[in-house]
């Protein structure tokens, strides 16, 4: 075999064995991490609309709250007072409320009052009382049960998803009691909201995310996530979605594979691409070789042969201006400028490799930046942007595990706006919210160290955490608060207090203990919080709870 033939044959083999490593490279390692990315974003968008339906079941939940813990409630389960009704239950209360569903049940599971309503985004309010009521109703017979009498007022709770017409419902019941959390039950009050399709689109564009649900009767609860490939273009992920450990609805999403998509494309652009520069190279190389090479010592071979047959031996080879092997050094040069020449074409795609590689990197920057984003709106109350309950549990937790060693005290502050729903009827609940925003924002304004918190406790209570504050400074800071209340000057002309907006403020302070627990601490603040209420509001109380430090 020929040098040229094995120089062939050799090039070939090397530019095969680098596209082969080249193609494994790609399809088991770059590949594969688009792939796990993927997986990562189909499980975080399915879990964020998971996360908005439990977000909407705590809001109903906070809404019956507000009103099953009332003494007008509490009043009109036993005497049926249509002053009530005519106050309270007209269309436009729910329709504020978000509400299409409202029963109230006496102790027997009788309907004492009960609407249920349609509110489409263009038209009339439509009654549906009539054709749903019996329906709902007997669905709802049996969540009774579930109520514990015993526990908590705050944990005397039930919540599910029943099917009126083919639409889910979800909703929320509560025993009615006195305003203070005190009983007896007289009665059930339940509050829900259609999961209709323009309620569903409207999550979607709040959570930026498509999805659908469906029932999910006799389904394991579970935690794990369903994932299918559509075909190349999409992937469906779906996940569970259970109340009380009891699977109800069953939420899908469609995604776009972009991230694989892209991923696919690299590898086999990236493999074509070095294929076709090896077999460039490969030609390139063969020609050089045999015009560098073969053709410079063929032409040797001739001059010695001739030189040989002549038997001349003072005859030279025919070399101009250098021997022989200076000819070869000139073309070994010459050899390397290409050389020279080829590896500036390597760097050149090395660069495209690295911008490329830089551009996954700036997707995974973008998608941790939206998990952030997600993190933050997870702890955060949409409407105040203060905390919420899920980021104030944990900032009671560690505050009470670090003070609880360092025995500074733990001071908490309960804020409730006065005769809040008087404003609501009186000004509308658009108004309501600017107020809250108002009074948020003051609260806010208030917190003196970056280990204060403040957080919206549930409809127009509020709860600031002041780790290392004494009742002293937690009274200023309160006096302060209500002074700023004062100045911004709401009007309220329905409160019977003033004729502005004011705050009725109750305070508890300890130093953390193995004797007591968080809830002790708040349940203190609370009923300072009821001295203040009862003795006629806009003020300032404080309650004392174990040691309390000054």
């Amino acid at each position: 075999m020929s040098i040229s033939a094995k120089t062939t044959l050799l090039i070939l083999l090397m530019g095969i064995a680098l596209a082969l490593s080249a193609f494994y490279i790609q399809r088991s390692i770059i590949f594969p991490a688009f792939h796990d990315i993927e997986i990562d974003y189909a499980k975080n968008s399915i879990d964020r609309v998971v996360r908005r339906l439990e977000a909407q079941r705590e809001t109903i939940d906070f809404t019956t709250y507000d009103w099953s813990a009332w003494n007008d409630t509490y009043t009109f389960i036993q005497t049926g007072d249509p002053d009530y009704i005519e106050s309270n239950l007209y269309p436009d209360t729910f329709l504020n409320l978000g509400l299409d569903v409202a029963l109230f049940l006496n102790l027997d599971e009788d309907l004492v009052w009960g609407r249920v309503f349609d509110f489409p985004p263009e038209g009339e309010i439509v009654d549906l009382t009539d054709t749903y009521i019996d329906e709902l109703q007997a669905q709802l017979a049996d969540f009774t049960g579930r109520i514990d009498p015993e526990d908590d007022i705050d944990d005397q709770t039930t919540s599910g998803i029943v099917e009126v017409d083919g639409i889910p419902v979800l909703f929320t019941m509560r025993p009615i009691v006195k305003s203070d959390g005190s009983g007896p039950h007289k009665g059930y009050l339940v509050f829900g909201q259609f999961l209709d399709d323009d309620l569903i689109a409207r999550f979607s564009d709040q959570i930026v995310q498509d999805f659908s649900i469906a029932p999910a009767p006799g389904t394991r609860a579970s935690d794990t996530y369903t994932l299918k490939v559509i075909d190349q273009s999409a992937l469906s992920a779906s996940k569970i979605y259970s109340i009380e450990g009891k699977p109800v609805l069953r939420a899908t999403a469609v995604l776009p594979r972009t991230i694989t998509e892209l991923g696919r494309d690299i590898t086999y652009y990236g493999v074509a691409l070095l294929v076709f520069l090896c077999t460039l190279l490969a030609a390139a190389l063969l020609a050089l070789f045999r015009w560098i090479v073969i053709k410079p010592i063929m032409s040797l071979k001739a001059d010695i042969s001739s030189i040989s047959n002549a038997m001349d031996y003072s005859l030279r080879a025919n070399i101009r201006n250098n021997d022989e092997i200076g000819a070869l050094s000139r073309e070994f040069n010459s050899m390397l400028g290409v050389m020279e020449s080829n590896n500036s074409e390597l760097l050149r795609l090395n660069a495209e490799l690295t911008s490329k590689h830089q551009k996954v990197l700036e997707i995974q920057d973008e998608l941790q930046a939206a998990n952030t984003e997600l993190r933050r709106l997870s702890e955060h109350d949409p409407l105040t942007g203060l905390s919420n309950r899920l980021a104030l549990e944990k900032k009671f937790e560690q505050a009470w595990e670090i003070l609880s060693r360092t025995g500074d005290p733990l001071t908490v502050m309960l804020a409730d706006i006065d005769h809040f729903k008087l404003y609501n009827d009186r000004y509308g609940h658009q108004a309501g919210d600017e107020a809250l925003k108002q009074v948020a924002a003051i609260l806010a304004g208030a917190i003196q160290r970056k280990s204060d918190m403040a957080a919206r406790y549930g409809g127009e209570e509020f709860l600031l955490v002041l780790p290392g504050t004494g009742v002293d400074a937690a009274m200023d800071i309160a006096a302060a608060i209500q002074e700023q209340i004062r100045a911004a000057n709401i009007e309220h002309d329905r409160s019977p207090v003033r004729p502005f907006l004011t705050l009725s403020i109750g305070i508890a302070s300890v130093v953390p203990n193995s004797d007591l627990t968080m809830d002790d601490l708040v349940s203190a603040a609370d009923t300072a919080l009821y001295r203040v209420k009862a003795s006629g509001r806009n003020s300032i109380a404080c309650e004392p709870v174990g040691t309390t430090v000054r």
